[in-house]
This record gives structure tokens, sequence and C-alpha cells, in this order.
């Protein structure tokens, strides 16, 4: 399962619906002032936006405070392009990471699961997560995205820190206890925003490269996918020394890439329909 927000995992997808849940903003302690708002991206921001989606499991009621499930906008009005772990600060959700590896590896999400509260893994049912090492993979948090187009959600295959949020999507978490690659929950909250409509051009990009670290000389395979669009377009930056990744790519695909020096290249698609572009990049660092 992917454990930390920069693992790599199996693809999986799943349509939700909200099922009777209690859909809260966070408590105001959790929540940093001024950031996001409650609800999916609505307005101008439903098409420039991220709606962020955290649902706590089997946490709402383990011995900790309350837990509904968390939905907000992270407004993104610049369409700057930026991680999904930025979208999810940017909604006012807070992370927690471990020492060694900071948010690349994120065992709490606005404070849960607690340092206090028994989380009854197989094999150790007493556990209590101390955020010192990472997390074990019997309880920790999924990573999901969806482009808002369908009303399903993505496994995060190249994890939140290394791959960029979708204008108008969602990006998703998930506490699974006791869970598997094939069985981790999703979010119970269907990833669909109406103002995009099923004929909204979508790509996705992302790297077999799971935490975004290369070595120089070693290479990784790119995987893309899109609907709706006419012609998707491939650049990199900075061009020289990323490896060949430009000009035109068919509907869906995979290519391998092999930096040639060392540094941070980032690696974009862009689909375009008519006057509507939209884009999904990876970096990579080359040490």
């Amino acid at each position: 399962m992917t454990r930390f927000f920069a693992l790599g995992a199996v693809g999986l997808a799943a349509s939700t619906a909200f099922a009777g849940l209690t859909v809260q903003a966070g408590s105001a302690s959790a929540m940093e002032a001024g950031l996001g708002y409650v609800g999916v991206c609505r307005g101008a921001d439903a098409r420039t936006g991220t709606t962020v989606v955290v649902d706590f499991q089997q946490l709402d009621g383990n011995g900790g405070s309350p837990a509904p499930t968390i939905v907000r906008c992270s407004p993104n009005p610049s369409g700057t392009p930026r991680t999904g772990l930025a979208a999810m600060q940017g909604a006012g959700v807070q992370p927690t990471g471990v020492p060694r590896y900071g948010l690349a590896f994120v065992c709490r999400i606005d404070g849960r699961p607690s340092a206090t509260e028994t989380l009854p893994i197989t094999g150790n049912p007493g556990y209590k997560e101390a955020c010192l090492n990472t997390p074990p993979a019997a309880a920790s948090w999924s990573y999901w995205w969806g482009d808002g187009t369908t009303g399903s959600w993505s496994y995060g295959t190249s994890g939140a820190s290394n791959r960029y949020a979708i204008a108008g999507g969602f990006e998703g978490w998930s506490f699974a206890l006791n869970a598997t690659a094939t069985s981790n929950p999703v979010p119970r909250v269907s990833p669909l925003n109406p103002a995009l409509g099923s004929s909204q051009p979508t790509v996705a990009l992302t790297s077999d490269d799971s935490d975004g670290v290369l070595e120089l000389g070693q290479s990784t395979t790119l995987r893309w996918s899109s609907s709706n669009t006419t012609r998707r377009t491939a650049a990199a930056t900075p061009k020289q020394g990323a490896g060949p990744w430009s000009g035109m790519k068919p509907v869906a695909g995979s290519q391998s890439v092999k930096p040639t020096k060392k540094g941070s290249f980032t690696y974009t698609l862009t689909g375009r329909k008519g006057a509507v572009s939209v884009t999904s990049s990876v970096t990579l660092t080359v040490r």
C-alpha cells in the first residue's frame, strides 16, 4: 500500500458517494486560519482550485476526538502548478511528517492518529503512532486523486509530493488499518466536479520512480493518460539534460527517460481541446 505521499502503488479506481457520512471543515484548532474553505471548490475556484478530501475511516471514534470526513477547497486563482501536498496545505489541512524524511512520510493529518490512541494492527494490537519513524503499512494514510470529471478515485502511484494537482480535480487521503494495496479504502466522497462536465479535457502524468529521486545514469518510465484532448504536447524544464521528453504524444502511453545531468527536471504533458488546455507534471531530482 502507499504508506506515505511519495510511495508508488498499484493503480486502483472506485466510484464513491457520501454514504451517510458526516462531513466537516475540521476543528478550528486543526485548520490553518485563512486557508481554503469548506466544501467542494465553487465559483471561479471550480476550474482552477483543487478539492481536498480527508477520510479518517477507523480513526473516527477510535479513542480520540471525533474525526468526521474533511472536504475543503484549496483555491489556486493564478493557476500556478503545485503538488498535491501543496494543495492539501493550501486547503488548511495540516500534515505531520517524521524527523528523518519530513513530509515525504506523512504520519498524521490534522493530528490523527494521535500519539495516545491505540491502533489495533495485526500482530501488535497496542500500537501507538509516535511519528518518530515511518508508519507501519498496517496503519497509515493512503493517497488518492480524481480529475473531477468521472466521480472515480485513482490510487496515487507517485505520491502527492511528486505529482501535480489537477485544476478542478480532487486530492484524497484515506486512513488504512490492516489493509493491503488491493484493499485500501477509498475516500467516501465522490470526486465529481459538476463545473467540469464529462467533456472537459484531462491529462495525468506519473513516474515509475516512487520517491522522485534518481542517481545519475538511472532511468525511469513516465506514463500518461488523457481524455477529451485533441492534442498532447510534452516538454521538459530545463530541456538540456532531461532526456527525451518533447513533442506530440498519443492519447495514452509510456516512455523511458534517462537524464544526462544532475539537477531537478520537470516533465510536463499539456492536453488541449479548442481553447482549453490542462497540464500534468512530474519532477525528478537527479543526484
